[in-house]
């Protein structure tokens, strides 16, 4: 009897170092999360009675971390893994060969309780990791948003200001160009707050769908442009997939095709291809146009640079994809064949 309490008293010294442990790795906000899942199916044996034997199976969205000697067996204990009430994952537990009988099959029910208290702490730790991935995101995007404030207000009223001096210089009768002016001033005023009124919600985890929004965004330019002919081919994996909310990413896609119809000739026709592979999106667009010349495309995406002047759209494009951990590449093609743009996005759960 006293062999069996030492035994029990044993197991439980080892459950609270093994928490202790693990509570400790989920704190380090500093550590990516690849390595804190690794980290974690190596710590979790500690806490069952047959640590040797025991091996653990983390799933999380499309991502699998399995400790080095896991093998999948019938004798196993499966939790949850809940961010709110939606389950984003799964923490197993198996046995490498058949033990003896205990309270839940081979195992024991402290061993149960352990795995549900190092779940929900997974899923709170998830749960703060996207939430902070997600602030970072909104503030590099404030960022970007005071560029394009600066540039916009800048050329915005400058015009104003030329409008201004000529009005005075050669029109006597000032009435309807005043009215102009007027409704100048206002689009511009509407569009800083729209801008700003975007950043003034609360931070949530928000997603976006992207095929959704690029369909939106290519039947809009057709409206605008009649004669532009934009053709979507999306594999079926890509269907549903979800990307982390960006206010800044429909302008990006809308750059690209807005350039296609200015600058790609007369009645330009857009390929967009969308495919998923684990948990990345790849978007290839490509249009019929003279494309990038080659001493243009090393410095294609650097503040400044453009085949057409501005230079603005792509360097800013470039950033608000590499905010979301993403990246947008002009692809190699023979020039007078067309550019070719590749973007590709992390998707979320």
């Amino acid at each position: 009897m006293r062999d069996k309490s030492i035994s029990l008293a044993d197991g439980v010294a080892h459950q609270v170092v093994c928490l202790r442990n693990i509570s400790r790795y989920l704190s380090d906000s500093e550590r990516e999360v690849h390595d804190v899942l690794n980290t974690l199916a190596h710590l979790l044996p500690e806490g069952w009675q047959y640590s040797s034997d025991t091996c653990v199976r983390i799933v999380w969205g499309e991502m699998v971390t399995e400790s080095a000697n896991f093998k999948e067996t019938q004798w196993k204990q499966i939790a949850d893994v809940q961010s709110g009430d939606t389950v984003i994952g799964t923490l197993e537990i198996y046995y490498l060969d058949e033990k003896p009988e205990a309270e839940e099959g081979p195992f024991l029910f402290d061993e149960r309780s352990l795995l549900e208290t190092v779940a929900a702490e997974l899923g709170s730790y998830l749960e703060h990791k996207q939430i902070q991935r997600l602030k970072d995101q909104q503030h590099r995007e404030l960022e970007l948003y005071a560029s394009l404030l600066r540039h916009d207000l800048r050329n915005d009223v400058g015009v104003i200001v030329g409008n201004t001096e000529i009005l005075k210089m050669i029109m006597p009768d000032r009435d309807e160009n005043l009215d102009q002016i007027i409704t100048s001033t206002e689009a511009v005023c509407v569009r800083m707050m729209s801008l700003l009124n975007v950043f003034g919600r609360a931070a949530t985890i928000s997603s976006t769908d992207p095929v959704t929004m690029i369909k939106k965004i290519a039947e809009q330019t057709k409206e605008i442009n009649p004669d532009m002919k934009v053709q979507l081919e999306i594999a079926k994996e890509a269907e549903g997939a979800k990307i982390p909310e960006s206010k800044l990413l429909p302008l990006v896609f809308d750059n690209i095709l807005r350039n296609a119809a200015v600058h790609a000739g007369q009645s330009p026709e857009v390929q967009i291809s969308i495919t998923k592979e684990n948990r990345v999106l790849k978007i290839i667009i490509s249009d019929d146009g003279p494309g990038v010349a080659e001493e243009v495309r090393e410095r294609l995406f650097q503040k400044g640079v453009s085949t057409r002047g501005g230079g603005l759209g792509l360097y800013l494009s470039k950033h608000v994809v590499e905010t979301m951990g993403g990246s947008i590449t002009l692809l190699d093609s023979e020039y007078g064949k067309g550019a070719v743009f590749e973007i590709v996005l992390p998707t979320i759960n």
